[in-house]
């Protein structure tokens, strides 16, 4: 299979700061790729390039077969961002919302109907389509980010510590809708401190260290290297370490 994103030799640089440095990385359709590192790793560096936000020192980016590295409004189209802040407006409902960023993707008024409807379905939000979203619970919060991200059908979703202050009930739904987003089509790129999440969902993990990506494995793949490890973390650790 060919990868729909390739990173070959990317390196970026901040003056005279390397914060990414030689990094050969491929992204799949319909898989859950997990970024970890420890602070300063590269990851927000990183993810800022996946949104286009900032160009890159030197190598390539190619989306399809297609060198796409000065290219980065096509980058901007391929993505959807969610951060760890909330991104909505409290005081419209869940699907004007939707309709709001919608209409500043331009979506025509047939699409943006078919995709607000398409998307209160998945992220289970239809019954409280019309609530305010400042009124619904911090679990359907998320869920209208998400949702929110979602509105221009980006190809790639990229999630920044998406169940940062939740409880463990509601992580764990939200992980099950992560799934859920990955089987409806789409590609998707995770952080989270929380590895036991990060193990248990994701296709395949990236561990950064010092702006280098030192593993790109499944998380079995990953534990196997390190058989007396009694969890992730001390797998993570374990590759870090033997790194510094």
């Amino acid at each position: 299979m060919d990868p729909l994103i390739s990173f070959q030799g990317v390196h970026k640089g901040f003056g005279k700061v390397k914060v990414i440095k030689n990094l050969n990385m491929d992204l799949y359709e319909k898989e859950i790729y997990g970024f970890i590192g420890k602070s300063g790793a590269g990851k927000t560096t990183l993810l800022r390039i996946l949104i286009g936000y900032h160009p890159i020192s030197s190598g390539k980016i190619i989306y399809k077969g297609q060198d796409v590295t000065k290219k980065q409004h096509i980058i901007r189209k391929l993505v959807g961002f969610c951060t760890q802040e909330n991104s909505f407006y409290p005081e419209l409902t869940i699907k004007e919302n939707l309709r709001y960023y919608g209409r500043m993707y331009d979506l025509p008024g047939k699409k943006l109907k078919e995709q607000v409807n398409h998307l209160l379905e998945l992220t289970d939000l239809k019954k409280s389509k019309n609530s305010l979203a400042k009124k619904v619970s911090g679990g359907m919060k998320r869920r209208l980010d998400f949702a929110i991200s979602l509105i221009h059908d980006p190809e790639i979703l990229i999630l920044d510590e998406p169940t940062t202050g939740l409880d463990p009930i509601i992580r764990g739904n939200i992980w099950k809708l992560i799934e859920q987003i990955r089987d409806d089509g789409k590609t998707i790129i995770v952080t989270s401190h929380l590895l036991d999440f990060i193990e248990k969902h994701c296709d395949r993990v990236g561990i950064l260290n010092h702006g280098r990506l030192l593993k790109a494995e499944s998380p079995n793949k990953l534990s196997k290297l390190y058989p007396k490890a009694k969890n992730f973390t001390e797998v993570f650790k374990a590759i870090v370490k033997k790194d510094n």
